[in-house]
């Protein structure tokens, strides 16, 4: 059963971590707006996105995960602590400034083989989306530091001040100048800036800046396999849209992100659940291994999973009814197409995190190369296959069949790290099964409209049922828990 703690705890970070998620939600009927942003500019866009991404991924370095390991192994001795979180800082702003002197003198090069159609704006944009990648790294390296320091307030409102100054300011300068990029691209810059200015002064107030060079070597050992791994992630997030635009165009480039952009929601909803476990898993972790603290893990896990299973569902049935209320434009409709399919395979990330909480923990980073390198190569293969030969469609099952393939690569590659055995009912076989079931039945969808919201209503039964089946005795006690919370409020309220 899930612990009441756990629960408490998750809802500030949860609700954090879906504002960036919300606020891209509240945009989406401006920039689906073609009397406001064109097609072809949202594919733009989308792509100057990705950079943005790419150069956050370099710059962070990975210390947003080796900041929370840093934190468990030395917040017993504060001044060491401080020490190395100080320099961290100083490595940041040393790696961003490097990255924006690189961009400056390469600017052209990306511009010749990256950009089809290039502008005079073009290299602006290149540079602003490398200045929002860096402040973005800056902030992720503090939020993952409220997280450890278990400060879920302060972590909350550094998110509303991101939701809140994207919101505005992209949409004060889209309406200033409609049918440009200017709008998207300095909504998003300006609001980086802001929580950049949150979280350096903040850290430098704190912990100071420094580089220390005692700690250059760790931080080497640890980070750069990671960082490694997680641009192999960027590959097969990101590779689809460049194999998409190669065979088709634009609106199809267009259409496929939307979908994948559909699935952020739930993608943030897991990540501040993730956020609120990992303190708790790392402590578990780094503590002596009893019968108590794996079987605390599994029910985290577990719980972890049900939570997924319980969500992804419901998404893919609700969000086709609510978004179109907000889009202007029918060619986005066909997004819906694929949403289904792409949303399912978070069924996985229950099972992902089992194995990456001791990877981190255990500082195995190193491991992450050949899973992910495998995938990624596997992911641009596959997906060059598929899109030739099915389109859309095919970049859409690829997105889980690499999933799978990654669940099974953590499975039998770090099984080892693994201080608990796993359900493999619950968290392999079950979302194997869910990925099945939807992907069955979202073929038989070609149009938007009643007939859609049938078929998921149906796949919504069908993993409920089948859920139901598998955590029969959680879901019960899950509700007990529930009415004797109910009652002790109604009578702490009398």
């Amino acid at each position: 059963m899930i612990s009441k703690k756990f629960l408490k705890s998750s809802i500030l970070y949860t609700a954090a971590s879906t504002l960036s998620t919300f606020a891209s939600f509240i945009l989406l009927p401006f920039y689906t707006n073609t009397h406001l942003l064109k097609v072809a500019d949202y594919g733009a866009l989308a792509l100057y996105i990705s950079l943005s991404l790419l150069i956050q991924i370099v710059v962070c370095f990975s210390l947003d995960f080796y900041v929370a390991v840093a934190y468990h192994d030395l917040k017993d001795n504060p001044a060491e602590l401080k020490a190395k979180i100080a320099s961290l800082n100083g490595y940041l702003i040393v790696i961003g400034c490097a990255v924006i002197l690189l961009c400056y003198v390469s600017g052209d090069f990306i511009i010749r083989n990256f950009i089809d159609n290039p502008n005079p704006d073009s290299f602006r944009y290149i540079m602003m989306s490398v200045f929002t990648g860096i402040f973005t790294a800056h902030f992720k390296f503090y939020n993952s530091l409220l997280t450890h320091l278990e400060k879920p307030q302060r972590y909350f409102w550094s998110n509303i001040l991101n939701f809140v100054t994207t919101v505005f300011f992209s949409l004060f300068i889209l309406y200033k100048y409609p049918l440009t990029l200017e709008g998207p691209m300095w909504g998003r810059l300006l609001s980086c800036f802001s929580i950049f200015l949150l979280s350096f002064f903040e850290i430098t107030f704190v912990y100071g800046i420094a580089l220390s060079k005692r700690f250059i070597t760790a931080t080497w050992k640890f980070c750069l396999p990671l960082m490694i791994t997680t641009i192999f992630q960027w590959v097969l997030a990101y590779s689809d849209r460049y194999i998409i635009k190669s065979m088709l165009y634009n609106k199809e480039v267009a259409v496929f992100d939307l979908a994948v952009r559909f699935t952020l929601l739930v993608s943030f909803i897991l990540d501040g659940v993730s956020n609120a476990m990992a303190p708790k898993i790392f402590s578990l972790l780094k503590g002596p291994t009893t019968d108590e603290s794996a079987r605390e893990m599994n029910k985290l896990y577990s719980g972890f999973n049900l939570i997924v299973l319980i969500l992804v569902p419901i998404n893919i049935f609700v969000l086709p009814i609510v978004l179109p209320l907000f889009i202007s434009d029918e060619k986005y409709l066909q997004a819906f197409f694929y949403f289904g399919i792409i949303c399912s395979g978070f069924v996985t990330r229950s099972v992902l995190n089992v194995y990456l909480y001791p990877i981190y923990a255990f500082k195995k980073t190193s491991r992450l190369i050949f899973i992910n390198g495998i995938t990624a190569i596997f992911q641009v293969v596959i997906c060059y296959l598929m899109v030739r030969q099915f389109k859309l469609y095919g970049a859409s099952f690829t997105l889980n069949a690499i999933k799978v393939l990654t669940m099974f690569l953590f499975i039998f590659y770090c099984r080892d790290l693994t201080v608990t055995k796993i359900n493999q009912k619950k968290l392999i076989w079950l979302p194997i099964v869910v990925i099945m079931v939807f992907s069955f039945f979202e073929l038989f969808i070609n149009q938007y409209g009643i007939y859609m919201h049938l078929i998921h209503l149906v796949e919504l039964f069908v993993v409920f049922a089948l859920t139901y089946l598998v955590y029969k005795n959680e879901i019960s006690g899950l509700l007990k828990w529930g009415i004797q919370f109910a009652k002790s409020k109604m009578e702490l309220t009398k």
